[in-house]
């Protein structure tokens, strides 16, 4: 973020290097769907090398040896994956830490639904990416969505046109 408060978005070679690879489609995988192969399983297992989201029994079957799989949990009806299993994986310090069961989480997709909520706390800080009030002035994201593929802000709020003469 700079200074006067606009995002920068990093070039391709600078995201590769902020957002790991295996993190990339987690924005289009849906974990807790239905499997595919096992219909009445949901799949609330991740494969890294994979990229997939897989159940119970694909996880059985899935080459554990060689493949890292984290599992993801539903917390508030939301697919979350645990802090203490993403910290060695990826920097998780900017996101909101929710608590369930003792365990701290970071949910994986974005919470905000894209409509703005009104300013009257001014309190509660915002996410970066989304509408979403945080209850946490030091955290900038609500999701593991939000930090990986945040935008970049307009520079100014409503641009102003040249007039036409």
């Amino acid at each position: 973020m700079t200074g006067n408060g606009a995002m920068v978005i990093l070039s391709g070679e600078d995201q590769k290097n902020v957002v790991p690879p295996w993190l990339r489609p987690i924005a289009s995988i849906k974990l807790y769907d239905s499997c595919e192969t096992h219909s009445s399983k949901e799949c609330n297992f991740y494969c890294k090398f994979c990229m997939v989201a897989l159940c119970k029994d694909c996880k059985k079957q899935h080459n554990l040896s060689e493949h890292e799989i984290i599992k993801a949990y539903k917390v508030a009806k939301v697919a979350s994956f645990r802090i203490e299993d993403l910290e060695p994986l990826w920097d998780t310090s900017d996101i909101y830490p929710y608590s369930q069961n003792g365990w701290l989480v970071a949910f994986i997709y974005k919470r905000g639904n894209g409509i703005a909520r009104s300013r009257g706390e001014s309190n509660l800080a915002e996410c970066e990416s989304c509408p979403y009030r945080l209850k946490s002035l030091s955290t900038k994201y609500c999701s593991m969505e939000c930090k990986s593929f945040r935008k970049r802000t307009r520079k100014q709020k409503n641009p102003l046109r040249a007039p036409f003469y």
